[in-house]
């Protein structure tokens, strides 16, 4: 019961500071329409009874899942098989990943139907498999990771000049969306499994990092090519009328057939590839299988209703937040209340604190989990902050923060500790979470539907891509610090030790 209160305290505390700020602003800035502020509330409700229920069944079915298969896969000690295992099981939990649903449905909507979600669904998918298998080639051949992340990101960097423009958000905005509840469980296995394989012929603890940043990168180079050989001109425009005698609860409701049947195909093929591995060879018990089984019907219930309260009134509210602002004229207020969304955001989000602790653990205390955790809040902040000023300064283009900021990220990889290195690529999607994609992404593209020198399609995504990227430079700069610091130390200790040995 203990662990049922846990999970609906998580999400109660990540969704409620929104709900608070919405409301505020309706009463006192920029009222919604009465119809969207009460289809908000009723998503609201679906998000906080569904997603803990959601997780609960992962933490049942899909994290046993993943450990299983993929210690089941490793097993098998055979390169090529588990090149072609890792190609598959990316491909299978990433299609399953909610968050990476959601931004898809957003970007079909938001283009009119000029990306076909479900297209970018599979390259995607396709793209994340591949580079898991990538991912375990390095840590079986033992790769250098800061190496192999600056030859990727060359290739990216290359795709995005031939590709069309309009895809440049979209594809960074999909990286941040395929590391979640689903897929992390497995690839951390999957990660974990391979490093324990060359125990004893480099550093395990370093190679179990690296895995998700890696993986994620897959995403940007499929929607790139989607980019690169897509004669489609995008363009799109947010529909925000309200529908004349529409009913909040019944228009939220009639959302469930649909995400049924989308979250049936996305878990169908997971619990399907379980049962093919256990076929084959985990051979598990019939006590074993009926809590998974169980799990799974828990994480499919969880996230019909999660999908559902935000398909039906969770974005659309966020959408309206962003358009009625931009709509008073006052650029401040715009930049403020996306700052104070994206602080709001980062506390709330429980793979943010397990990444804090990492790094305390990491340092051994030196480097304090609730100072990464101010700095990630701040720099999230600032990071929608950015968002939103791009859009509002027609000249300020997405390359020119990204561009930059990933110099930086490569360029300090090379003068810091290999773990560093590997956790900071790894927290590139753990601040992007549900949250992100849910209300802060949605935020931004009704402020662009305003702005008439904004495209909400080249300015509406992006958002996601800076959030991801901060956590990226926060621990690194970390790990400068703490690199300078235990120099100092160590030389310190060092004259210490001189003084004492002439005395």
């Amino acid at each position: 019961m203990q662990f049922v209160l846990e999970k609906f305290k998580e999400i109660f505390i990540s969704v409620i500071p929104i709900v608070l700020i919405v409301l505020l602003l309706h009463f006192f800035v920029a009222p919604l329409d009465t119809v969207v502020l009460n289809k908000f509330l009723i998503g609201s409700f679906f998000i906080l009874l569904g997603m803990p229920v959601f997780l609960i069944g992962v933490d049942i079915s899909i994290t046993p899942m993943g450990e299983k298969i993929s210690g089941s896969l490793l097993s098998l000690n055979k390169l090529w098989w588990i090149i072609l295992g890792g190609i598959v099981i990316g491909f299978i939990v990433t299609i399953a990943e909610p968050d990476l649903h959601i931004l898809s449905a957003q970007v079909r909507d938001v283009t009119s139907g000029g990306v076909n979600s479900r297209l970018m669904l599979i390259l995607v998918s396709g793209g994340v498999g591949f580079l898991v298998a990538v991912a375990l080639v390095r840590v079986l051949r033992i790769i250098p990771l800061n190496r192999l992340m600056t030859f990727i990101y060359l290739i990216i960097f290359i795709l995005a000049i031939f590709s069309d423009s309009d895809f440049l958000a979209i594809a960074f905005d999909a990286s941040g969306s395929t590391t979640g509840s689903v897929s992390v469980p497995f690839l951390l296995a999957l990660s974990i499994g391979a490093s324990n394989i060359t125990r004893g012929r480099g550093n395990e603890e370093t190679d179990s990092f690296g895995m998700l940043g890696i993986a994620s990168t897959g995403a940007i180079i499929a929607v790139l090519l989607q980019g690169v050989f897509s004669n489609t001109n995008l363009s799109g425009t947010l529909d925000l009328e309200v529908v004349a005698g529409e009913r909040a609860f019944q228009t939220v409701l009639s959302e469930i057939p649909s995400v049924a049947f989308e979250s049936f195909l996305s878990l169908f093929p997971v619990l399907i590839l379980f049962l093919i591995v256990n076929f084959i060879q985990l051979k598990e018990s019939k006590k074993t299988l009926r809590n998974i089984f169980i799990g799974t019907i828990y994480t499919y219930l969880g996230l019909i209703l999660f999908l559902t309260g935000v398909n039906g009134g969770f974005i659309e509210a966020s959408r309206q937040v962003g358009f009625q602002l931009a709509s008073l004229e006052m650029p401040w207020l715009l930049l403020l209340m996306g700052v104070i969304f994206g602080i709001v955001t980062i506390p709330a989000e429980p793979s943010v604190h397990i990444l804090t602790s990492q790094i305390e653990n990491e340092t051994a205390g030196a480097i304090k989990s609730r100072t990464v955790l101010v700095a990630l809040s701040i720099g999230v902040g600032l990071a929608v902050g950015f968002s939103i000023l791009r859009i509002l300064i027609p000249a300020l283009e997405l390359w020119h923060i990204l561009l930059p900021g990933m110099a930086i990220v490569i360029i300090l990889s090379y003068f810091i500790s290999d773990i560093f290195v590997g956790i900071a690529y790894d927290s590139g999607g753990v601040a992007a979470g549900t949250m992100t994609a849910t209300f802060l992404l949605p935020y931004a593209q009704g402020t662009a539907q305003y702005m008439p020198t904004a495209s909400v399609v080249t300015d509406g995504f992006g958002v996601i891509t800076i959030v991801a990227l901060i956590p990226l430079l926060t621990v690194e700069i970390l790990g400068l610090i703490y690199k300078i610091s235990l120099k100092r130390q160590q030389r310190k200790t060092a004259l210490q030790n001189v003084g004492d040995s002439d005395l």
